[in-house]
């Protein structure tokens, strides 16, 4: 999620802010039980949300006990853009191991199905959905390239069905990804696509088809959501050759996936790219995996690669930004500030974090002792006092929009995954990872629908072989609240590193110093932080407090994390740390 790559985001805005708090062991805490969440249908535990970009909102969806219906063969997908609009379009590929973590096999024809209020995953030939089985879901932006078909007499022969489209029509190099959808705009076709399938162009006719790998009929009243690819950098054809193919598997060898186990990627056979005859089949059911180093597309089923066959695939181009937000009157309303940023304005599916620093470059200084969350106003994203006081002017916050890519999700409290002071996170890239490093920012509306507050200090816990959300006041968790979640499983850097506040080493009174070559004598520096109550799963300390950033000149030329109150910090508390060196010369690749 955090290693650099040799990408430039845009130049980054200026803008700043600072918290504070007081500690207190919280006895225990190490030593609680790791629950399971509970079956539940319409109640679901993880809501991933991740920003737009110019082609659509992406995830990775996992299916788990609590999202599997009734049935056992759909998993039920939570997301504002989906829930309640049953004419949403959804392309999904299987991912093996999202994050390059080990997952689940789901060997089946896929597709996707409205149930009246959401969108679900389903097998196709009704074997039961696997705990565990993971999905990258893209969202597409609509245009007229993104729409659904329905199989009929006059569109229909044999195992195929035409496009009938613009974009597509005599253009034998566009890229198509396509998936199954039962019952588009929830009217009934209601027929599965129980087979693997494909896109083809007829140069006799001049239009693209989507056909059945197997050869079978295509039958009547069968509906596919289409996904027509603009000219864009990460959208390319993949052929399988014998130089880079392994058994079932062929590697893709793209800049954008490489090195990248967080990248999501889409996937759908191609016949005859550019319309030229490799005319090989694939028959198989298809995913994505990551090896370590490169990103491969497999057949679930064991079978061999055809050498020859071509896959559409696309991967988002990676954007990010960080920087340093300050309250002005011109931004303030009441107890919140107004971001103004190209990857958060209009998009209410962008996820930010934020850090109250109190003196940005080292200068001045304002506190803002409450409880920050974001949220979005219909247009702008917003960071506000969950307490409702008044946002003070010069108030400043270093602000993260990270990369949309596996590692950062939405996570929301429900019935099912809340206990008390906190709440499961069950995905794949924390579970069974005491040494991952979660960043933290609460989300009052994720994608700017409904609001739910939690106005007290959060830290993350590991606990059995979960991590959790809990408020550090032991204080209950309300269902509906939403955290934003970003996840470091790599080993600790540099830049993404745990901070441990001692007793005479690096605390005075209320502040904890970091003693980093990054931070040290430089001011400039942008740091992202959040409290872990106990590291690795061990031990065990609260910081009961809004916490913040400040940088101290003379004597000590370091950054602190420093309690706002002014309360003195407790021995023992620690801190996950990400450091961007300077905001104003420095322009790095954030959380790939």
């Amino acid at each position: 999620m955090f290693t650099k790559f040799a990408r430039l985001v845009a130049v980054l805005a200026v803008t700043v802010s600072v918290i504070g708090n007081s500690g207190v062991a919280y006895a225990g805490r190490g030593a609680l039980p790791p629950r399971a969440p509970q079956p539940q249908l319409l109640d679901l535990p993880a809501l991933n949300i991740t920003p737009a970009s110019s082609l659509g909102v992406q995830f990775v969806h996992v299916a788990t006990a609590a999202n599997i219906d009734g049935t056992n063969t759909r998993t039920i997908i939570d997301h504002p853009l989906t829930n309640g609009k049953p004419d949403a379009i959804i392309i999904v590929t299987p991912n093996y191991n999202p994050g390059g973590v080990i997952q689940q096999y789901n060997n089946r024809p896929i597709g996707v199905y409205y149930n009246g209020s959401r969108w679900t995953i389903f097998n196709q030939d009704g074997a039961a959905m696997p705990v565990g089985a993971a999905f990258n879901v893209i969202i597409p932006t609509a245009s007229t390239g993104v729409f659904a078909l329905i199989t009929t007499p006059s569109n229909s022969s044999g195992d195929h069905t035409f496009i009938d489209n613009s974009l597509t029509n005599s253009n034998p190099n566009a890229r198509i990804l396509v998936t199954p959808n039962w019952n588009p705009s929830n009217l009934c076709g209601c027929v599965n696509a129980n087979f693997p399938i494909g896109v083809y162009y007829d140069t006799s006719a001049s239009k693209w088809r989507i056909y059945n790998q197997d050869g079978t009929a295509m039958p009547l009243n069968a509906a596919f959501n289409v996904f027509v690819l603009p000219a864009y950098a990460g959208a390319f054809v993949q052929t399988v050759t014998a130089d880079n193919t392994t058994g079932v598997s062929t590697y893709i060898d793209n800049a954008l996936t490489n090195g990248n186990p967080n990248a999501i990627l889409f996937v759908t056979p191609n016949f005859d790219p550019g319309g030229v005859c490799g005319c090989l089949n694939n028959d198989h059911n298809l995913g994505v995996w990551y090896d370590g180093s490169q990103w491969i597309i497999f057949n679930q089923d064991g079978g061999a690669m055809t050498t020859g066959a071509s896959f559409n695939v696309l991967v988002l181009v990676p954007v990010s930004d960080i920087f340093v937000h300050t309250t002005t009157a011109g931004n303030r309303v009441n107890d919140y500030t107004m971001i103004d940023n190209a990857l958060t304005n209009g998009h209410p599916n962008a996820i930010v974090f934020a850090t109250q620093n109190y003196n940005p470059g080292g200068a001045g200084g304002m506190d803002d002792n409450h409880n920050i969350g974001m949220w979005y106003t219909g247009s702008q994203w917003a960071i506000f006092n969950q307490d409702s006081v008044t946002m003070p002017v010069n108030a400043a916050f270093n602000v993260l929009v990270p990369n949309p890519d596996a590692s950062v999700f939405v996570h929301k409290t429900t019935a099912a995954n809340t206990f008390g002071d906190e709440t499961i996170i069950d995905y794949p890239l924390a579970n069974g990872n005491p040494d991952a490093i979660l960043f933290v920012t609460q989300n009052f509306n994720p994608g700017g629908v409904g609001g739910q507050g939690d106005d007290h200090p959060i830290g993350v816990f590991y606990s059995g072989s979960q991590w959790r959300i809990f408020n550090q006041d032991g204080v209950a968790i309300p269902v509906g609240a939403a955290f934003n979640v970003a996840v470091h499983t790599g080993a600790p850097g540099v830049d993404v590193f745990v901070h441990h506040a001692a007793t005479g080493v690096n605390i005075a009174g209320h502040i904890t110093y970091i003693d980093n070559p990054l931070t040290n004598n430089n001011p400039n520096a942008i740091i992202i932080v959040t409290p872990n109550y106990n590291p690795g799963g061990v031990g065990g300390t609260t910081d009961n407090h809004p916490i913040g950033v400040v940088y101290v000149g003379s004597p000590v030329f370091k950054w602190g994390i420093f309690n706002q109150d002014h309360l003195p910090m407790p021995d023992g508390a620690a801190f996950n740390v990400y450091v961007v060196p300077n905001y104003k010369l420095y322009l790095p690749l954030i959380m790939r």
